[in-house]
C-alpha cells in the first residue's frame, strides 16, 4: 500500500460557524517525517482527527494511500496508527496484557501477540512497568505504553499528537529512537503535530504551519528557516517564533 497523505480544500466549522480549518491543502510524501507546526487552537488537533477518521469534514477532500478513509475506513485502520493526547489506558489493566490483547485484536495469534508485545516492552524500556496496572504508571510511562500500543500492528502511517508530552528527556530520547529507526527500516510515514520545535527541527524533512484553521507556508524545514532567516543559521524555534510574531503584528496593524 502507499502511504502518501494528500489534502485538498479541507474545511470544518465550529458550531458558532467560525471556521477550525479553512481549505486545507497538503501533500504528505511516502516515508516522511512530516510536522504539522502551529500555536494552541489552530487547528491541529481537528485536521488529525479528521484524517483519522474520528470527526467528520464540512468540504473538501483527503485520501492516505490511494484510499478515502471515509469508504474505506476498514482497510484504512489496518495500515494506520494514531497515538493522541489522552492516553486512553484501561488504568486496571497490565501494560504487558494491554499490548497482548490488543495484537489478538489486530489478528495475531497468541504467541504471536506475546513476542510483539515483548519486542514493544524492550523497545520502549517498559520492562520493570510491564506487570503494573496502567493506572499505578507515571505519566511519562503511560505516554509510552500508550505510543507502543499504536505501533502494535506495524503501521505503514502513523499519527503522532503530541505524543511526548509528561515525557522525561530520556524518555523522549527513547521514543524518537523507536521511531526513526520505523521510519528507516519500514518506510514508514509519520505525521507529527508537536510543540517541542527542537523534535520537529531534528526528525522532520517537511512541515506545515497552520494558523487560525489555515496553511501558512508548506515545504521543507530547511527553506522555511531560510526564508525567515537568510543569512542566518536559526533553529526552527527562533524561524518559527519569528515568523508567528511577524503575522501577529501585521494582523494588529491591519486592525488599526
Amino acid at each position: 500500500m502507499s502511504t502518501e497523505i494528500s489534502i485538498s480544500k479541507l474545511e470544518k466549522k465550529y458550531p458558532d460557524g467560525t471556521h477550525a480549518l479553512k481549505g486545507v491543502d497538503l501533500m504528505v510524501g511516502k516515508g516522511q517525517v512530516f510536522a504539522l507546526l502551529g500555536p494552541n487552537g489552530a487547528g491541529k488537533s481537528t485536521l488529525v482527527n479528521i484524517l483519522i477518521n474520528l470527526i467528520g469534514k464540512d468540504s473538501g477532500s483527503y485520501v492516505i494511500g490511494g484510499q478515502d478513509p471515509e469508504k474505506s475506513g476498514r482497510l484504512i485502520q489496518r495500515y494506520i496508527a494514531v497515538a493522541s493526547q489522552d492516553n486512553e489506558l484501561d488504568p486496571g489493566e497490565s501494560a504487558l496484557n494491554m499490548l497482548v490483547f490488543q495484537g489478538r485484536l489486530f489478528g495475531l495469534s497468541k504467541n504471536e501477540a506475546k513476542e510483539r508485545a515483548d519486542e514493544l516492552i524492550g523497545l520502549f524500556q517498559l520492562e520493570s512497568e510491564m506487570n503494573k496496572k496502567s493506572g499505578d504508571l507515571s505519566g511519562g510511562n503511560k505516554r509510552r505504553l500508550h505510543c507502543a500500543l499504536a505501533l502494535v500492528h506495524r503501521p505503514k502511517v502513523l499519527f503522532l499528537d503530541e505524543p511526548t508530552v509528561g515525557m522525561d528527556p530520556l524518555a523522549r530520547s527513547t521514543f524518537w529512537e523507536v521511531i526513526t529507526s520505523m521510519n528507516r527500516k519500514d518506510d514508514v510515514t509519520v505525521f507529527l503535530t508537536t510543540q517541542y520545535l527542537d523534535e520537529a527541527d531534528k526528525h522532520a524533512l517537511a512541515m506545515a504551519l497552520i494558523i487560525d484553521g489555515e496553511i501558512k507556508y508548506a515545504g521543507a524545514v530547511s527553506d522555511f528557516k531560510k526564508m525567515v532567516h537568510p543569512s542566518e543559521n536559526c533553529t526552527l524555534e527562533e524561524s518559527y517564533l519569528t515568523y508567528v510574531k511577524s503575522l501577529s503584528n501585521t494582523k494588529n496593524n491591519e486592525q488599526l
